[in-house]
């Protein structure tokens, strides 16, 4: 099978690809100058701006949900009404077909930060975010598609590479103009809802590719780039959360906790509520927690590495750790146990049954409150002294001595 890196492609060998440059200069030029004077001279209608709400929802989602979390990853299934909505509307994304693009995704995470990775932010923000798209894909197309199998078997995915200008053009700019042509405002229709829709659309899908590689925390995988920014994840729909994706990426969430801003993960719920999507797959929470703690510990090596610190230190900070990480990791899967007991077997308890049940969630509950108490101040106690002397290391191995007797 064709490899990615038999096919490897430098910006240096590639030529220009005069399209893609033409499209995206001139759309943004159009987007905003066209906007801007069609709005001075003739106004602004409500119409028009939900024009541009409703098609940036439904091209956003067809990328992040359909184009990203399905086809790329398929961390869920769905109805072929759902499909054919991703197909349609993804299209008028223009950030081509969904075969290119979950191509092109496939190797970005295959070979993240290497030269094979097609927007390798290390080659710079600008060529992350855009720049790659400059050039021409020169590899034969048996390379282009061998990390696709899957979906080159799927008669609706090829339809849409077959007619995948002309959905660009009917449903990305036709209908919004046609919209607006209800009203007597064809043109409001087509900047509004085609041509500026179209670059916010595309460079809040950029944004990830080079923004959340370069600005962000990386709390459950420092092997790559990827940066988690809750900030990204308001506008592109939840893929702000991009660390715990190239760490989990067969998650259909990216933002898995209740207050994290995942539009996506919201959008697949109703999906499923209305039937139309299932089987959203989920990382357990015990590889969740340990990826965390894995980084922390790896924190805590770096800088013990920085401060020189004595081998006898590094095996006490270790054996802490180390213990610290089993009692946090066991505490939580106790509790687990005890909450999927419960939501097996509640309707057959009796209440005496209930009522224990209850006394041994909460011990359980305490447990891994108290574990993950123990676990941050033992960090903080870390955090407190950066840089030690001698002295000073001598000083954190009597206070870590503390900690074996009295948390763990």
């Amino acid at each position: 099978m064709p490899d990615a890196r038999a096919a490897a492609q430098t910006a240096e060998s590639r030529p220009f690809d005069p399209v893609n440059i033409a499209f995206l200069v001139l759309s943004p030029l159009i987007a905003v100058f066209g906007t801007a004077w069609y709005a001075w001279h003739y106004g602004v209608t409500t119409l028009e701006l939900g024009l541009f709400v409703a098609m940036y929802l439904a091209t956003g989602m067809a990328i992040t949900g359909g184009y990203h979390r399905y086809y790329s990853h398929k961390t869920y299934e769905c109805s072929r009404a759902l499909q054919l909505f991703y197909l349609l509307f993804g299209a008028a994304a223009v950030e081509n077909s969904v075969v290119h693009w979950c191509s092109d995704h496939r190797y970005h995470h295959r070979y993240v930060d290497q030269n094979e990775d097609p927007y390798n932010v290390l080659r710079g923000g600008l060529y992350a975010h855009m720049g790659w798209i400059f050039y021409k894909d020169t590899r034969p197309k048996e390379a282009t598609y061998a990390n696709i199998p899957d979906l080159m078997k799927d008669p609706l995915v090829r339809w849409q590479e077959k007619y995948y200008l002309l959905l660009v053009v009917g449903v990305g700019f036709v209908l919004p103009a046609l919209i607006g042509a209800l009203v007597g405002r064809p043109l409001g229709g087509l900047l509004w809802g085609g041509f500026l829709r179209v670059v916010a659309v595309q460079h809040a899908t950029f944004l990830i590719n080079s923004a959340a590689h370069i600005w962000g925390d990386r709390p459950y995988t420092e092997e790559n780039t990827a940066r988690d920014s809750w900030w990204l994840g308001i506008f592109t729909f939840g893929e702000g959360y991009h660390n715990f994706h190239h760490k989990f990426q067969a998650d259909y969430r990216n933002g898995i906790r209740w207050y994290q801003f995942d539009m996506t993960k919201w959008w697949l719920h109703a999906m499923r509520w209305l039937g139309q999507a299932w089987r959203l797959k989920r990382t357990p929470e015990s590889l969740i927690l340990r990826a965390k703690l894995q980084v922390q510990m790896a924190h805590v090596g770096k800088r013990l590495h920085a401060a020189n610190a004595p081998e006898r230190m590094w095996q006490k900070v270790g054996a802490r750790l180390e213990n610290g990480r089993l009692r946090l990791e066991h505490a939580y899967s106790q509790y687990q146990l005890a909450m999927v007991e419960r939501r097996r077997q509640r309707d057959l308890w009796t209440e005496d049954m209930r009522r224990q049940w209850q006394e041994k969630a909460a011990h359980y509950r305490a447990e891994y409150k108290e574990a993950r108490r123990r676990w941050s101040e033992l960090l903080e106690a870390m955090e407190r002294l950066p840089h030690p002397t001698p002295q000073q290391a001598l000083s954190m191995m009597a206070a870590l001595d503390m900690f074996r007797g009295k948390h763990f």
